[in-house]
C-alpha cells in the first residue's frame, strides 16, 4: 500500500510539472514578445480554419445527436454511481454551478457585444446587404448559434465522458481517462491519455487565466462608469486583480458544498435580478417577442448553420466567430469536464444530458435577447450610440453592456450590481479551474487537495499580473485557442472511447 501511494504522489507530481512548465513557456513568450506569440500561433489557427472549417463547423451537430441517442436509449437510465446514489446538490445548484462555470464572465462581456457585432459585420447582417430588421433577427440567431446548444452539448459531452467513467468504472478525474480506459485494447491509448492530461492542464490554466484578465478591464470599466472617474496607470488594474484573486481562491479551497455551491448560487441570482430588471424598465412587449422569435430561430437555424461555411463569400467574420468561439469553447473543455464530472454524481445520463445542454440554452435565450435585444433596437429605433460605439471600438466592445444599463433608470443601483455580477461570474469560473487543475494534476483526486489548489491559482493570478502589466492578452488568448485545436481530436478520441465502453458494459451486462 505505501509503495502503491508513492507511485501515485510521483505520477501526479510529473503531471504538475509538465503541465505548469509548458504553461511557463507560452506564459513567457506572451509578456516577453506577445506580437510574435500572437502572429504565429493566429496565424496557425487560421490555417486550420481554411482547411478544416467544413469539420469544425458541423462537430457540434454530430455531438448534438450524439448526446440525443445516449439520452434516449437504452442508455438514458445509467447512473453515475451507484443505482442508489443520490445526487449531492440541488437542481438549482446543480445548474447554477454548471451555468457560471462554463460561460463565466464572457456572458456580459459579449451579452451586448455579440450580438451587435454580427449585425454590423457579419455575412447575413448589414455588411451582408440585409435590412436593419433582418439583419437583428440574423444577429441574434448567431450569437445564440455561438453560445447555445453546439457550445452546451460541447461542455455536457465533456463532463459526461469523464463521469461515466469515474462514478461507473472508479477510474480518474483525468481528461485522458476516457481515452486510456476506453482504448485499453490499443497500444497508443495509455500514451494519447497521458498528452491529453498535460494539454489540458496547459489548456485550462492559459484559457482561465485570459479569461481573468479580461475580467480585470471590464470591472475597471464598470467602476469608471459608475464613478464618472477615470483610474489610469496599473495600480487600480492591480487592485482589481488581487480583489479577484482572493475571492476566487477562498472558495476554491473550501468544500464544494460551502465555496463554489455558494458562487453559482449567488450567481444566478444576480444574474437572474438584473435581467428581470431590463425586461422590465425595458420595452418588455419588444423583448417578448423577441425571445418567442429567437426561441425559434435557435432550433430551426441550428442545422442550416451548421452546414454554412459560406464558401463563396470572405472568410474573416467565419473565422474569427463561429469557428473560433467554437474552438474556444473546447479549450475550456478540459477544466469543465472535470468539474462538471464532479459536481453531477448521482446523475442519470437522460437527466444530466437534457438539463445540461437545453436550461442553460434557454437561459440564453433570454439573456441575448434582452440585453443584445436593447442594443439592436438603440440602432433601428433609436439613436444609434451603441452601434457607433461598437464600431468605433472593435477591440474593446465590452462597455456596451454598462452602455445599456446607463440607458435605463436606477444605474446607481444597477452599476454596482453589474460590477459584483463581473466579479462573482469570474470567480466561479476561476474557482472551478484551479478546482479542476488541482485534480487534474494529482492523479485524478475526486478532492481537490487545498496545497495544489492554491499553486495553481498563483499561477493563473501570475499569467494575469503579466498580461495586466504589458496591457495585452492577446498572446494568451492565441494560446487558448490554440491549444483547443489539438484538443478538438482528444474530445474525438473521449467520446468514441465513451461509446466502446458502454457498448462492452452493456453487452457484458454490467448496465
Amino acid at each position: 500500500m505505501k509503495k502503491e501511494n508513492v507511485k501515485n504522489k510521483t505520477k501526479a507530481s510529473g503531471l504538475f510539472w509538465i503541465a505548469a512548465g509548458f504553461t511557463a513557456i507560452f506564459s513567457v513568450w506572451a509578456v516577453v514578445n506577445p506580437s510574435s506569440l500572437t502572429n504565429t500561433l493566429w496565424d496557425l489557427v487560421y490555417k486550420f480554419h481554411g482547411t478544416f472549417n467544413w469539420f469544425t463547423i458541423v462537430l457540434p451537430l454530430v455531438f448534438l445527436v450524439i448526446c440525443f441517442y445516449l439520452a434516449f436509449s437504452k442508455y438514458g437510465k445509467i447512473k453515475l454511481g451507484p443505482k442508489d446514489e443520490k445526487p449531492e446538490f440541488s437542481t438549482f445548484s446543480w445548474i447554477g454551478m454548471l451555468f457560471t462555470a462554463g460561460i463565466g464572465v464572457g456572458l456580459v462581456n459579449f451579452g451586448v457585444a455579440e450580438p451587435m457585432v454580427h449585425y454590423l459585420s457579419s455575412p447575413l447582417g448589414l455588411a451582408g446587404g440585409y435590412e436593419k430588421a433582418e439583419a437583428a433577427k440574423n444577429a441574434l440567431m448567431l450569437s445564440l448559434f455561438n453560445w447555445g446548444l453546439p457550445a452546451w452539448t460541447i461542455y455536457t459531452l465533456s463532463g459526461l465522458v469523464i463521469g461515466y467513467f469515474t462514478y461507473h468504472r472508479g477510474a480518474k478525474f483525468l481528461p485522458g481517462t476516457p481515452i486510456e480506459e476506453g482504448f485499453k485494447d490499443k497500444k497508443w491509448g495509455k500514451t494519447v491519455g497521458q498528452i491529453t492530461n498535460i494539454a489540458a492542464a496547459s489548456a485550462a490554466a492559459l484559457t482561465m487565466a485570459a479569461s481573468i484578465g479580461m475580467g480585470v478591464f471590464q470591472v475597471k470599466n464598470g467602476v469608471q462608469a459608475i464613478t464618472g472617474k477615470q483610474f489610469p496607470g496599473l495600480t487600480s488594474s492591480l487592485v482589481i486583480l488581487f480583489i479577484l484573486f482572493v475571492v476566487y481562491t477562498v472558495p476554491a479551497i473550501l468544500p464544494v458544498k460551502k465555496g463554489m455551491k455558494v458562487l453559482g448560487d449567488l450567481n444566478v441570482v444576480i444574474a437572474i435580478g438584473l435581467l428581470l430588471f431590463v425586461f422590465s424598465f425595458g420595452p418588455t412587449r419588444y423583448f417578448m417577442e423577441t425571445i418567442l422569435t429567437t426561441l425559434g430561430t435557435t432550433v430551426t437555424k441550428l442545422i442550416p448553420q451548421s452546414f454554412n461555411t459560406y464558401v463563396f463569400q470572405d472568410k474573416g467574420w467565419f473565422n474569427d466567430w463561429p469557428l473560433t468561439t467554437l474552438i474556444w469553447w473546447i479549450s475550456w473543455t478540459p477544466f469543465m469536464g472535470v468539474f462538471i464530472a464532479r459536481i453531477s454524481k448521482g446523475r442519470t445520463l437522460r437527466q444530466f444530458i437534457t438539463a445540461s445542454i437545453l436550461i442553460p440554452t434557454a437561459f440564453l435565450v433570454f439573456w441575448f435577447c434582452v440585453f443584445g435585444g436593447f442594443g439592436l433596437l438603440n440602432d433601428i429605433a433609436g439613436d444609434g450610440a451603441i452601434a457607433k460605439y461598437v464600431t468605433e471600438n472593435p477591440n474593446d466592445v465590452y462597455l456596451s453592456f454598462i452602455m445599456v444599463l446607463q440607458s435605463l433608470p436606477l444605474f446607481a443601483i444597477t452599476g454596482p450590481i453589474f460590477v459584483i455580477l463581473i466579479v462573482v461570474f469570474l470567480a466561479t469560473g476561476a474557482t472551478s479551474a484551479a478546482i479542476s487543475l488541482s485534480m487534474m494534476t494529482s492523479d485524478g483526486a475526486e478532492n481537490a487537495p487545498i496545497p495544489r489548489t492554491i499553486i495553481w491559482s498563483i499561477i493563473m493570478v501570475t499569467i494575469s499580473f503579466a498580461n495586466v502589466v504589458t496591457g495585452t492578452l492577446s498572446g494568451v488568448k492565441a494560446v487558448a485557442v490554440f491549444l483547443g485545436v489539438p484538443y478538438v481530436f482528444f474530445v474525438i478520441l473521449q467520446v468514441t472511447g465513451l461509446i466502446r465502453q458502454l457498448r462492452n458494459d452493456y453487452r457484458k451486462g454490467l448496465l
